[in-house]
């Protein structure tokens, strides 16, 4: 087995068991939690990861795809990337509190406000630092790293819920980040980035700083858009439905990602050994290819027929208003994983603005379909919103992702990469 699907299984495996683990999570919330109270907890979670993945400045895709040519400059990449995101991470948290955004859901007292501030800058290093590991082929921690997080974080929810008022849920899925952030970064830079430093010498480069501003900024643009389709939906349900609704919407939700998770591991494999072997990108796109039919496909047929039983999980309230919707967002994966797929070769050619135009436009058709029929479907408009937009992608991009792989035959001066075609 090569590195791709050596790494592809390691980041599925990750994917599945936190996955797994998380509807469990949410399982044993539903459970001993009030639905209003599982509803105001998953707002708080949206906005911390939505305030976190903004915090990213896009250097999740940006150290998968360059850490493998930085040579001697990997320890400095993956520094300034960890300092720039903190601080963004602590002026956007506190300027969100400070604003108000978070006045529905988030508690008045100041400590738990600090609390929330910190958290969003623990978790956006815990989702950087994953990069890094599958950046520097060494995909094989993370499912470790968190697998054994949300195991923590399951152990810490019952005592959690019961001692702390209303915030138990929020305490369980944030206390045992700091842990894991500190064991993974000291295994980083004390072992592994001195290790691949040693081995890589000065293969490839990094390239200019005005190049990977671009590619940054076209990213964060694309980031900013994707957040909005997804993370934001949870406020806008909250605000418009309320709490109770936001519970039956978010639990489908959760479920319906975890194929789209495995498919992103696959990809971010075939990222991450496309740029270590640039003239191998056609061989890699194939079992590429190959893995997300064998993943994706048996994932949404399995989960339209045993979506009630799925949702039974969480009780039966949960499958009575639920059921219809995981189904819709399952049957939208299919054109979702045709552009996660493109995406990937927009950044192996250095053509990340391709993917902020689609973004743009997805969030367009999303948007408008979600606000036209939410009063009149309740949650099922996250579902109608999700099947229309990412139809219309799934039926734009797979030609153009096709034409792009038949002519990945060439490649660039310098091994960069191969001839773009879009």
């Amino acid at each position: 087995m090569g590195h791709l699907m050596k790494n592809a299984v390691a980041l599925m495996i990750s994917s599945g068991g936190t996955a797994g683990l998380g509807v469990i999570f949410w399982g044993v919330a539903t459970h001993l939690a009030k639905p209003a109270d599982v509803g105001r907890a998953s707002a708080e979670v949206a906005a911390m990861v939505l305030l976190a993945n903004l915090s990213q400045l896009s250097f999740t895709s940006t150290l998968e795809r360059f850490l493998p040519v930085a040579g001697q400059q990997t320890r400095s990449f993956a520094v300034r990337a960890y300092t720039m995101t903190i601080g963004c991470a602590f002026v956007l948290a506190i300027g969100y509190v400070a604003v108000g955004f978070g006045h529905s859901f988030l508690p008045s007292s100041f400590g738990w406000r600090v609390v929330f501030v910190f958290a969003v800058a623990l978790w956006t290093i815990f989702i950087l630092q994953d990069s890094v590991l599958i950046g520097l082929r060494a995909s094989k921690w993370v499912p470790v790293e968190n697998i054994l997080y949300a195991l923590a974080k399951l152990m810490l929810l019952p005592l959690l819920i019961a001692t702390s008022k209303g915030q138990g849920v929020f305490l369980a899925w944030s206390i045992p980040v700091a842990l894991t952030i500190f064991v993974v970064n000291w295994f980083l830079f004390r072992h592994r980035i001195p290790e691949y430093q040693r081995r890589e010498g000065e293969t490839g480069k990094l390239p200019g700083v005005r190049e990977l501003v671009v590619l940054a900024g076209a990213q964060y643009a694309t980031l900013i858009l994707g957040v909005a389709s997804t993370s934001l939906v949870t406020l806008i349900i909250l605000e418009r439905l309320g709490a109770v609704a936001n519970a039956y919407y978010y639990v489908p939700a959760q479920v319906a990602a975890g194929p789209l998770l495995l498919a992103g591991g696959i990809v971010r494999s075939f990222l991450v050994e496309a740029s270590h072997e640039p003239n191998a990108v056609r061989r890699h796109a194939r079992e590429t290819t190959r893995a997300l039919l064998i993943v994706v496909v048996p994932c949404v047929v399995f989960g339209i027929v045993l979506a009630p039983q799925i949702l039974s999980v969480f009780g039966r309230s949960y499958a009575a208003h639920g059921t219809t919707l995981l189904r819709m967002m399952l049957l939208a994966l299919p054109g979702l994983t045709v552009t996660t797929l493109y995406s990937a070769f927009a950044w192996i050619d250095r053509r990340v603005w391709w993917t902020t135009l689609r973004e743009l436009v997805s969030a367009a058709i999303y948007f408008t379909v979600l606000f036209a029929t939410i009063r009149h479907v309740g949650i099922l408009s996250v579902g109608i919103a999700s099947l229309v937009s990412a139809g219309a992608q799934g039926v734009f991009f797979l030609p153009v992702t096709i034409r792009r792989y038949r002519r990945t035959v060439d490649i660039e001066p310098g091994g960069a990469g191969p001839v773009a075609a879009v």
